[in-house]
């Protein structure tokens, strides 16, 4: 068993971020807070001065940028490769359109397109410079870090607390947790599963010794439009519009993965894709998957069977 657990809870990328260690210091705590911080100020959407503020801005001109910014900027085209389209991190301009443009925390702070920002982008007409640390986009498309950005947050500072000492780790940004090393639990991280109508409350418990868990979902960034409809941040990457969220609709999905971006990225697929389209695919890929529907119900594959220690209706 591991000598120390130290854990701590704090606001980060929009979301709650919980960190916890075995086997380090309150030092390591902080270092968590800082990289998470450091994240955040190059890559929200939400920031004049954030790298991906000033990529978008310079529409098709070379930015220079961090090279974590470099890494997320390649997860992208990873997602939209691996999803076949259905994971777009270039919906930015509908997304604002539709409302989502002031940050949900901090609503001074508030996203600005570039004059001919494209409805829908293309993230494979990226191009990067790792020894000039440049990145250019094709001009009119724009860039939105999303729920892959967390995922990756949480996958990088991990890795930097195993690599500063620390005996493990489990990081999780909003819902996109990865756990890495030695856990408090002999059997590996005790990972709960968020429940999609109510936010503190679990459905289930997954044991992992290593890797992660993403989620998506409809709910909860949701508002109302200027036209009174509602919406939400999750967009179909034909239209541009918020999926539908009914009775007959995915409301959240949750998946297991090697790491957190990667689960994140999946877990987005299989919101667009829905169940029939989604399951057998992730089983396929040798991912479990947890997809619940607006009545409630939950749609899992044979591999979230095997991992998970309960599961329920909604």
């Amino acid at each position: 068993m591991p000598s120390t657990i130290l854990r701590d809870q704090f606001r980060g990328m929009g979301s709650t971020v919980v960190v916890e260690i075995t086997d380090g210091a309150p030092g390591h705590l902080m270092l968590a807070r800082d990289r998470l911080a450091f994240l955040e100020a190059r890559w929200s959407r939400f920031r004049p001065h954030s790298d991906l503020s000033r990529l978008n801005a310079a529409q098709g001109n070379p930015t220079v940028v961090d090279p974590a910014t470099l890494t997320l900027l390649e997860a992208m085209v990873h997602a939209y490769t691996l999803t076949d389209g259905s994971f777009d991190p270039t919906l930015l301009t509908p997304l604002v359109r539709l409302g989502y443009s002031a940050s949900v925390h901090d609503p001074s702070l508030v996203t600005e397109l570039p004059p001919g920002a494209q409805h829908r982008g293309f993230i494979k007409g990226l191009s990067v410079d790792v020894n000039e640390l440049t990145a250019q986009l094709p001009p009119g498309t724009v860039v939105d870090a999303g729920g892959l950005g967390k995922g990756l947050a949480a996958d990088m500072v991990a890795q930097l607390l195993l690599d500063n000492g620390v005996g493990g780790a489990m990081v999780a940004v909003g819902g996109d947790v990865r756990v890495m090393g030695e856990s408090p639990d002999p059997d590996g991280w005790r990972v709960p599963v968020d429940a999609a109508f109510e936010p503190e409350a679990h459905v289930a418990t997954v044991v992992l010794r290593a890797g992660a868990l993403g989620s998506s979902g409809t709910l909860r960034r949701s508002w109302v439009t200027a036209d009174g409809s509602s919406a939400h941040h999750v967009l179909d990457p034909a239209s541009g519009l918020p999926l539908p969220g009914g009775f007959d609709s995915p409301v959240h999905a949750t998946v297991l993965a090697p790491t957190a971006a990667e689960a994140e990225m999946h877990a987005t697929m299989a919101i667009v894709r829905g169940a029939p389209s989604a399951l057998p695919r992730l089983q396929q890929d040798g991912l479990a998957a947890r997809l619940v529907y607006g009545t409630g119900r939950a749609y899992t594959n044979a591999a979230w069977e095997s991992v998970a220690q309960s599961d329920q209706w909604e």
